[in-house]
């Protein structure tokens, strides 16, 4: 029981420091409100974690690596390329759609722009991911620009994630468009019929 109360404090502090880091970035979130809306004290926070950063790279932590072994790639001979390129795009969409607030971080840190915690996420978040992406985009098309498209195909996901708030005061928006499915879908057919215009070219 004791165990369970501590992982659900370990959860809500987690969940309050996502909150409050993607809404208004690292510098302006203090130990002092995350203990506060968590409802700990700050002695308390303060033991489990010595100090902000600390607790932002476990946040970190939490919110990528061990949500994202869901997008991963699994190796599987009998699958088609075409369907390891669309499973990876909609488990990808369907993360960001079942993470909002992890979307919001992604944005948040490119906005603040900080170099050490940039790299953090490149190297450390997303780097197998993406070279997992690269090495099928190599193999739709040996000689286009891989890295290129990669970004690209992560890009589009993300953005559309990332803009979530104002798209839909845009003309004509449909909330039908936010599946998922549908969206996973849109870039998959941008990303292979992009792939198979540069062979072709």
């Amino acid at each position: 029981m004791e165990l369970l109360k501590r992982l659900d404090r370990k959860n809500k502090i987690f969940d309050v420091a996502l909150t409050l880091f993607s809404k208004y970035g690292f510098k302006a979130v203090t130990m002092r409100e995350i203990a506060a809306k968590s409802s700990t004290s700050l002695g308390s926070l303060y033991i489990h974690y010595k100090s902000k950063a600390e607790l932002y790279d476990r946040v970190l932590d939490n919110a990528y690596l061990e949500h994202a072994k869901a997008w991963r790639i699994t190796s599987d001979p009998d699958e088609t390329l075409e369907s390891k390129l669309y499973r990876f795009i909609n488990n990808f969409c369907h993360f960001m759609n079942d993470n909002v607030e992890v979307a919001k971080l992604f944005k948040r840190e490119q906005l603040d722009a900080d170099p050490k915690r940039i790299k953090k996420l490149a190297e450390k978040v997303l780097s197998e991911e993406y070279n997992n992406l690269k090495e099928l985009v190599k193999e739709a098309n040996p000689s286009c620009h891989a890295d290129l498209t990669t970004v690209l195909i992560f890009g589009m996901a993300l953005n559309y994630y990332e803009t979530m708030e104002f798209r839909k005061y845009f003309p004509g928006y449909d909330d039908s468009s936010n599946s998922p499915d549908f969206i996973a879908k849109q870039i998959y057919n941008m990303a292979i019929a992009g792939l198979k215009s540069d062979l072709a070219s």
